[in-house]
């Protein structure tokens, strides 16, 4: 006598994969969000030493400028012909002394998802703000928002997306926090008082 599966007991163990699986994959994708900010804590670690190498080497924090058509570092003001690079880090600690290694790539952003196309070789590293720069080089008397947030975040903050993938929510102070779910808002922040 033959014996098999009836349909019955196959439906059963599909089921029992298909609840499994349901289970499963939201870990997985939890775990993918978790080791993402995990890497972008540890990015903002080595930036967060190679910026303070720099003030210790020039007496002042990097300032939210970006590299002339030399190739030298335009300090203090900022080169107005590539605006978005005033944003972000990476070519004042690498070029012309390596205060770092290596550039650095926020991993919840893709280039290809920067407003403007002359943003995008820019776009997906970590945002960074001198809120000295303000006060010492573009405004004898900064906004105030400038003055609440150097006394929030400290002379510098590094931002990055975060797992909402959207860089705006510096300007509503919202730091993410996994407790309010992996995907969640917020940014991730590292500035001299946010650890």
């Amino acid at each position: 006598m033959n014996r098999g599966f009836t349909l019955i007991e196959l439906l059963i163990v599909v089921a029992i994969i298909a609840i499994l699986a349901a289970i499963a994959v939201p870990n997985f994708l939890e775990a993918q969000t978790r080791s993402k900010v995990s890497r972008c804590k540890a990015d903002m670690r080595s930036l967060a030493t190679g910026i303070e190498a720099y003030a210790v080497e020039y007496n002042f924090y990097p300032l939210n400028g970006s590299l002339d058509a030399g190739g030298g570092i335009q300090n203090p003001q900022q080169n107005q012909t590539l605006a978005p690079a005033h944003k972000f880090i990476n070519e004042k600690l690498t070029t012309p002394v390596a205060y770092v290694t290596q550039l650095f790539f926020d991993p919840f952003i893709l280039p290809e998802s920067a407003p403007y196309a002359d943003w995008r070789p820019y776009w997906s590293r970590y945002f960074y703000t001198n809120f000295d720069w303000f006060t010492k080089f573009t405004h004898p008397s900064p906004p105030p928002v400038v003055a609440v947030k150097k006394a929030i975040y400290g002379t510098w903050v590094l931002t990055g997306a975060g797992p909402d993938k959207d860089r705006l929510d510096l300007a509503r102070d919202l730091p993410y926090d996994p407790t309010n779910g992996t995907v969640s808002d917020g940014d991730i922040i590292r500035g001299t008082r946010v650890q």
